[in-house]
């Protein structure tokens, strides 16, 4: 008896490999009906230019039958089919990739089959995507966590592996005392000099700088008071760190299509030194009666990008909330001389008017050719607008005029957006599938600024993004996977959480809400 079991079990694995290797024949012709359209895709992987070596892009037939094959070709290549009862394609990873190597700057053709209830198939229109020959880089790291209607539950910093669906913790809200962290940020990302903001519940605001394995937690703050560091850049040397310092109030509107915003009451840019473990506020940065914001240093380090509006109230008033509906602002950009360390006067690049709304986010190529920004209706929070699209406009081209990166009016709720190290790769943060969780999307520009459609970027499980209650925003491409262990991070953070903060510091100053 016990010989047959034996022999049981040594079959099994020949038997699965069998089953996987049985061939899946596509339905005839002859028993096809034709369905004149294509296939609803969720997501919908259509029309799409996709990176040379991204994750396989899993997906659902949004078709009623009972039981679905899906067939993906090009011109070169061994053709993958798939099948399924429910409609969910998950590719083989070594099939995929195989697949997208061999059609390198050549279309991906997708055929689908559906078998209704009687057991006639139909088969749709075939859907192409284009492989683009631009590797994406490897990684991104970003910021999830499940919003509430005023706190926001697990927070944490994770990293994908936009290759596979490989995903790592970086931080969590309990190794920061249950404060917030927010708003990491890569020295030309890479993975091995980046830092972190941290704000914990008891504790100083501050700011985790990260090099190799090691890390230190320095206070922001200028002389140990005032506005802690907010959003930061990296200066392309290295050392220096310019960031905003923003007094942000969060507000709930009992009427209306929002139920939850944000105001900036003030807001200033800063400088730390590295080195020198020096803040400091560079009057030409801060002219009086503006409010700058969201710095972004060009890649040679001659510019500083920013945001700046005409403040609209005086800085005593608490709440000005019919004034912040008529902010917006334009971008600005100031030149940097590393000989004086001094910087210029401010210039504006995009007017308010330009774009007809408020421009915020600037980031430009790592090339230095295109500039890509946010435009909402009015204020400094694009996550929490109505509307919000990302515009381009190219620096190279004397007179340029910033254009929508997706032509036409729209609700696409696009926010916060990284570059990849070669400029052809954006990703951003975007509520645009339901208007309520951002999931993160890629979109290929070319080097004429042309950008392709966005797409969502695949799960493991095609259906992970339905059933997932959680955002996603803040992301940033990385070269390579993080060096720093949690435990380092968690011993740099350790002083700050436990230390006394001073009755002075204002609590909720220097860091974005979440969004």
């Amino acid at each position: 008896m016990k010989s047959f079991r034996r022999l049981g079990l040594l079959a099994l694995p020949v038997l699965l490999a069998a089953w996987l290797l049985w061939p899946v024949h596509l339905p005839s012709a002859r028993s096809c009906t034709d369905a004149g359209r294509a296939p609803q895709l969720r997501p919908d992987y259509t029309g799409l230019v996709i990176p040379l070596n991204v994750a396989p892009l899993t997906f659902s037939v949004a078709e009623p039958g009972t039981r679905y094959v899906v067939r993906l070709s090009g011109q070169r290549g061994r053709a993958l089919v798939m099948t399924s009862r429910r409609g969910a394609m998950v590719p083989p990873a070594r099939a995929w990739r195989a697949l997208l190597a061999a059609n390198r700057e050549a279309d991906l053709r997708v055929d689908v089959f559906v078998r209704g209830g009687f057991g006639r198939w139909t088969r749709f229109a075939p859907v192409t995507n284009r492989v683009s020959g631009d590797p994406v880089d490897g990684y991104v790291v970003y910021r999830r966590f499940r919003p509430f209607f005023n706190s926001t539950g697990a927070l944490t910093i994770r990293q994908r592996n936009l290759t596979s669906f490989d995903e790592r913790t970086i931080m969590t809200r309990d190794e920061v005392g249950g404060g917030c962290m927010n708003c990491h940020t890569f020295q030309n990302r890479r993975p091995d000099s980046f830092l972190i903001h941290s704000r914990p519940r008891e504790g100083i605001p501050a700011m985790t700088l990260v090099s190799g394995s090691q890390a230190r937690t320095v206070d922001t703050r200028v002389g140990g008071s005032g506005p802690p560091a907010g959003y930061a850049t990296w200066h392309p040397n290295g050392r220096l760190v310019a960031f905003s310092r923003n007094k942000i109030l969060q507000y709930f509107p009992q009427a209306g299509p929002r139920s939850k915003a944000a105001l900036d009451v003030t807001s200033s840019l800063a400088v730390y030194d590295v080195c020198d473990d020096k803040t400091t506020v560079p009057t030409a940065l801060n002219p009086p009666g503006r409010l700058p914001t969201f710095p972004c240093w060009s890649p040679d380090g001659d510019w500083l990008y920013f945001a700046s509006a005409p403040a609209l109230w005086d800085k005593a008033r608490f709440m000005p909330i019919d004034e912040q509906k008529r902010l917006r602002y334009d971008i600005q950009r100031a030149a940097y001389d590393a000989t004086s360390g001094r910087f210029g006067p401010p210039q504006t690049v995009v007017s308010a008017s330009a774009v007809n709304g408020s421009a915020l986010e600037p980031r430009v190529s790592p090339d230095g050719r295109f500039l890509v920004f946010t435009v909402c209706d009015s204020g400094s929070f694009p996550v929490f607008a109505e509307r919000a699209d990302l515009w381009l406009l190219d620096l190279t081209r004397p007179g340029a005029q910033p254009q929508p990166m997706e032509p036409g009016g729209s609700t696409r709720h696009d926010s916060f957006h990284s570059w990849s190290e070669n400029s052809r790769w954006l990703i951003c943060a975007s509520k645009r599938d339901n208007g309520l969780l951002a999931r993160l999307y890629l979109r290929h520009v070319a080097a004429d600024g042309t950008a392709s459609r966005p797409f969502v970027l695949p799960q493991a499980d095609p259906t992970a993004d339905d059933r997932d209650p959680t955002t996603y925003n803040v992301p940033e491409f990385v070269l390579g996977p993080i060096t720093v262990s949690r435990a380092e991070l968690q011993r740099s953070l350790r002083a700050t959480s436990t230390a006394p903060k001073p009755r002075s510091a204002p609590k909720q100053e220097g860091q974005a809400p979440e969004g």
